[in-house]
């Protein structure tokens, strides 16, 4: 299926920005129409994402989204607050049929639910399409993929063999951030020099859904003051804050690194290294931090406190997996031959 023009479109991905909640009157709230909320969603929606204070990078992911949802709706010729249960279900296979994985269509499943779910909070429909449409988790407890410290030292042995030093120290800080100290690939590309408090050794986390303060060990401190030293004298201001990881591309030079490149520095590090699977992303660094640090001080809360789950029953996943590798409960019954009877 090929969508066509949409007559339900989105500002640009690239020009986002979010709406401040004057943008909308409250009076407009108890008048409003499917084609008036599919028209100004990005100024409706978020009041009810990110508590209300979703960040630009947030809804530049919302707009993709949700845009490919419109145009598939103009595709089949449906307004998409007209969607049913069954014709969601048609879009899922859709995603299917376009070689989306389990873990992307869940993700775009996600905005859309949201979108969903303000439409029916505002009364523009009854029920909420997407309710009970759900991609079956492609990545259970058993299957977290994570690197023990020798791995993650290997991973920056092959950062540490570039000659340029600027990428050396940037590539080896990224993996102590979050190989070591747990942060998020967003969290990552949203840092800010601004963010160092080096009187306490601390950095303030700009996190998925809530902030947080988090206090390195002094090895991850010493590899983020090594970067900074190669950094160029002048960096340019991403609003009010300078950019803690600076892009070396022609296109974005010295600018904010993305997330995808991001991905792109831990991906080329996990092939050279052998250790790139399929599933396996620079998520796993996180992970590595969440399972190599209860495995070193068997202390959930300390865990949960570090990598900032707000649910403990995140945490107990990599409590889970210890035990899982520690004892391997099929061995009591390997078949073994009877002992000679006396």
């Amino acid at each position: 299926m090929t969508a066509t023009s949409n007559p339900y479109p989105s500002e640009k991905v690239s020009d986002v920005a979010v709406a401040t909640p004057t943008t909308i009157s409250t009076a407009t709230a108890s008048i409003m129409s499917p084609d008036y909320f599919v028209a100004h969603w990005q100024e409706i929606l978020p009041r009810y994402i990110g508590h209300g204070r979703p960040s630009a990078d947030t809804m530049v992911h919302y707009t993709s989204y949700i845009q490919q949802f419109f145009d598939w709706c103009t595709a089949i010729g449906r307004h998409p607050m007209a969607v049913t249960d069954f014709e969601m279900r048609g879009f899922l296979e859709w995603l299917y049929g376009q070689g989306y994985k389990d873990d992307t269509i869940a993700v775009k499943l996600v905005s859309i639910r949201r979108l969903f779910n303000a439409a029916e909070r505002l009364h523009i429909i009854i029920d909420n399409p997407c309710q009970d449409l759900y991609v079956p988790n492609a990545t259970p407890d058993e299957l977290i993929h994570f690197f023990t410290p020798d791995q993650l030292y290997e991973i920056c042995e092959f950062y540490g063999i570039n000659d340029d030093v600027f990428l050396r120290e940037r590539n080896i800080a990224i993996v102590y951030l979050m190989g070591v100290e747990g942060m998020r690939n967003v969290e990552v590309h949203r840092m800010n020099r601004e963010d160092i408090d080096t009187d306490m050794n601390s950095i303030f986390v700009r996190g998925k859904g809530h902030d947080r303060r988090i206090f390195p060990c002094d090895e991850t401190m010493s590899h983020l003051k090594a970067y900074l030293s190669t950094c160029p004298a002048k960096v340019p201001k991403d609003g009010a804050f300078t950019p803690m990881f600076l892009s070396n591309s022609h296109k974005n030079k010295n600018g904010r690194l993305s997330r995808n490149g991001i991905r792109f520095i831990i991906d080329q590090s996990l092939v050279e290294t052998g250790f790139k699977r399929p599933g396996v992303s620079c998520h796993a660094l996180r992970h590595s931090a969440g399972t190599n640090l209860y495995a070193a001080t068997k202390d959930l809360r300390l865990v949960q406190d570090t990598l900032g789950h707000r649910d403990p029953k995140t945490t107990a996943r990599y409590a889970h997996v210890q035990e899982r590798l520690k004892n391997r409960r099929t061995a009591s019954i390997v078949p073994r031959p009877q002992p000679p009877k006396s």
